[in-house]
């Protein structure tokens, strides 16, 4: 479980500094509570697209249309607190887990 200060916050989601128009909110929201880090894997690799799948679109209203039993569909209140992070390419994954697990877990 992890604390994140807001500079580690900025860092953390920086790719979407510029990008997506809530992203001081994002970082408020990071810096919020606690946050659980996990790292989703298996030997076949199909593990993360599944859990992915399982977590639903980012927007929680969207999420309740397309996919009810989604985690975001459930949990999320709305782009802001949507209930998990969960990153979309395979590669940001392999860095966020370093991120935390490594930098942050010292």
């Amino acid at each position: 479980m992890f604390h994140l200060e807001r500079a580690n916050a900025e860092e953390f989601i920086e790719v979407y500094k510029g990008v997506v128009a809530e992203y001081n909110e994002m970082v408020s929201q990071l810096c919020a509570g606690t946050s659980v880090a996990m790292e989703i894997r298996s030997k076949d690799g199909e593990t993360p697209q599944k859990f992915r799948e399982f977590v639903g679109p980012a927007d929680p209203e969207i999420a309740r249309h397309l996919r009810p039993r989604t985690l975001r569909a459930i949990f999320g209140k709305d782009k802001i607190q949507n209930a998990v992070h969960c990153t979309d390419l395979p590669e940001d994954g392999l860095l966020e887990v370093e991120y935390f697990f490594k930098i942050l877990d010292r």
